[in-house]
């Protein structure tokens, strides 16, 4: 008798886990809009002068590149886009470096963002990393801030990534469960 109420609990469990979305049974959707990207906020030496972005990729797809940025936001609503730089080809890994600029950090006025938007939610479209390239304040040697391509986080709720155990992020949309817990 007691196995028989253990085996129906566990049954009713297995259908209220999946019931309440515990156990995944969607499926994954490539598809991308223009508002799907992801972020990092940075903090740079106060006095610092920002010169180069340098993009790590992974593009295997010639027909979509994507896109990096800084983003210095005031706190008034307003905002500024700082070197952009594209990946380019479809050869696999690669790196792209932007032009050169000369901003001054000031981390009272603003707060500074990494920004990464591949053109297409694919594996074939990944983020490995980047590299802020800027001169500390009264110094005449570089200094790099280094982030992982991983560490990057989807600036819309609706839109998820992965990582391939290989290095980098790709974007995804998941698809959720059941109909009623759409978001």
């Amino acid at each position: 008798m007691k196995q028989s109420v253990g085996l129906r609990i566990l049954i009713i469990g297995a259908l209220l886990a999946v019931m309440l979305n515990a156990i995944p049974t969607g499926a994954v959707k490539a598809y991308a809009t223009w508002s799907d990207w992801f972020t990092l906020q940075i903090h740079l030496p106060e006095g610092a002068e920002i010169n180069y972005l340098r993009l790590y990729f992974y593009d295997a797809d010639a027909s979509y590149d994507s896109i990096a940025w800084i983003t210095i936001y005031d706190g008034s609503g307003n905002f500024t886009d700082l070197l952009p730089v594209v990946s380019d080809g479809s050869s696999g890994y690669g790196q792209a470096l932007s032009a050169q600029i000369h901003h001054i950090v000031d981390n009272e006025a603003y707060t500074y963002v990494l920004n990464w938007r591949p053109d297409i939610m694919s594996p074939k479209m990944r983020l490995m990393g980047m590299r802020v390239t800027y001169l500390p304040s009264g110094s005449g040697t570089y200094s790099y801030l280094h982030v992982a391509g991983n560490t990057f986080t989807p600036r819309a709720s609706t839109t998820e990534w992965r990582y391939p155990g290989s290095g980098g992020i790709y974007a995804t949309s998941w698809d959720h469960f059941l109909p009623f817990l759409r978001k």
